[in-house]
């Protein structure tokens, strides 16, 4: 089965360094409204640099500890993985990515009803410094990531731009 998502992403001019535990409990906080729970987290940092993701049950105090003493993350990424899970990304329920270019939501394409994209989309402009948005969809297996990173859509059959934030 090709599933879809849909992607809300907000482009700008670096990320604000500023509220990264306000941006977490957030995205934790918006995942549960969807009835998923935050499973593991991906983060590159100075403390933070293995490129692999971890589970939220072993090191998110860890993560938040370190983030609340003053470290600055160059990406965050959350997701909410199912039990029998095989790759992260193509196999989340659910997955936000906060990097500096850029800040990416992805959900089913069936939960995204469930969103309020006006409210999501003020919110993520709380932690960019916002020049352009776009909500989207398309194949999972596509990699909705690759297309938030370099927004070019030319080899992605399936992208459908749904509106220009």
């Amino acid at each position: 089965m090709d599933e879809k998502v849909i992607s809300i992403t907000i482009w700008g001019n670096g990320i604000q360094q500023e509220k990264w535990l306000n941006w977490y409990q957030y995205v934790e906080n918006l995942a549960k409204s969807l009835g998923y729970k935050l499973t593991h987290i991906g983060i590159q940092s100075k403390s933070f640099c293995s490129g692999k993701i971890l589970t939220v049950a072993r090191k998110k105090k860890d993560i938040l500890a370190s983030i609340a003493d003053g470290e600055k993350p160059l990406s965050l990424s959350c997701y909410s993985l199912p039990k029998d899970y095989r790759i992260a990304s193509f196999d989340y329920d659910f997955l936000c990515v906060r990097k500096e270019k850029y800040i990416s939501i992805i959900v089913k394409e069936d939960d995204y009803s469930k969103l309020n994209s006006k409210s999501v989309i003020s919110k993520l402009k709380e932690y960019i410094n916002y020049d352009y948005g776009e909500i989207y969809i398309m194949s999972k297996k596509e990699m909705p990531l690759i297309y938030a990173a370099t927004r070019n859509s030319d080899n992605i059959e399936t992208f459908s731009l749904i509106e220009e934030i």
